[in-house]
């Protein structure tokens, strides 16, 4: 749980990690035991990256291959979230602020995986981090873009992401804590839809039919998983920031432009729903089991 909402005599536990039989390492951000009063939780990844183990996994299509509405991506989009980490927990090369090749948001620390095994039919996206700062990607088939970001995110504080593709002329944006970070004004390899064609053939049914996250969704060697905390993960059909807005200051709330929202509330089980109530997925825990990827650690 974020200082905000714990008391002050929990501050210790939060902080120094007294009452868990030291500190945490330098660096890290691996906790001391919760308070005992939580208000919410968030969901923790330890960068396994393998096994298809350490990540959640969303179905694109409904068990009688109908879409469903998480598989954003054919018109306009807006993916936001609440991150935390540090730079020790997440070693990357750093990326060059700016317009990078289309695909290659997915040589950083994993945090959301939509690709598809090779260029793809209709397309992919991911969001990945390169030395604490976010690249996102969009592409079809040899076409698209990795737009990366300047601020660092991975500082040890909660940190609201967001970022936006325009259908109309494939503008991208990334805004950190609401202020605009990056953009993209345009590129045609980025203006096409980029949904999941469901029922395509694929040598990994396991993986492709999937948004994942925390991890590289096809267990490939060589890639790197993310390894922090997750919070209200939210995907809507619209652009919601043209552009800097006032950073939430509260959990979402579904409205008619809300395609899949995660509050990753549950505390318990894999079971991961979606408040918006079409798109549930499941976590595939860790070695450690379920109980340790719940934390009490919220940005509110």
């Amino acid at each position: 749980m974020g200082l905000p909402r714990i008391a002050a005599l929990f501050v210790c536990a939060a902080l120094a990690g007294c009452g868990n039989g030291g500190t945490p390492p330098s660096g890290s951000i691996d906790p001391p035991a919760p308070p005992p009063a939580a208000l919410g939780y968030s969901l923790r990844f330890f960068g396994t990256g393998s096994g298809d183990l350490d990540r959640v996994k969303i179905p694109l299509a409904d068990a009688g291959g109908a879409s469903l509405p998480v598989n954003v991506g054919s018109g306009d989009f807006t993916i936001e979230f609440w991150i935390k980490g540090t730079l020790l927990d997440n070693p990357t090369t750093p990326c060059t602020p700016g317009q990078l090749p289309k695909d290659d948001w997915i040589n950083g620390a994993i945090v959301i995986d939509r690709d598809v095994f090779g260029d793809g039919d209709y397309g992919d996206f991911g969001i990945a981090l390169f030395g604490g700062r976010v690249a996102f990607g969009v592409a079809r088939g040899a076409g698209g873009a990795t737009l990366c970001g300047a601020v660092n995110v991975l500082d040890g504080n909660w940190h609201h992401v967001a970022v936006t593709r325009r259908r109309a002329d494939g503008e991208m944006k990334l805004f950190v804590d609401g202020v605009l970070d990056r953009q993209i004004p345009a590129d045609t390899g980025t203006s096409l839809d980029v949904s999941y064609r469901v029922g395509r053939p694929t040598a990994y049914p396991q993986s492709d039919p999937f948004l994942v996250l925390g991890a590289e969704k096809h267990n490939l060697a060589g890639y790197k998983s993310f390894r922090g905390l997750l919070d209200e993960l939210r995907l809507s059909t619209v652009v919601r920031y043209p552009g800097n807005f006032l950073r939430p200051t509260a959990p979402f709330v579904v409205d008619g432009n809300t395609a899949a929202l995660y509050h990753f509330d549950e505390g318990a089980g894999t079971a991961i729903a979606d408040a918006a109530g079409a798109s549930p997925g499941t976590l595939n825990p860790a070695a450690a089991g379920a109980a340790a990827h719940w934390s009490t650690d919220t940005p509110f």
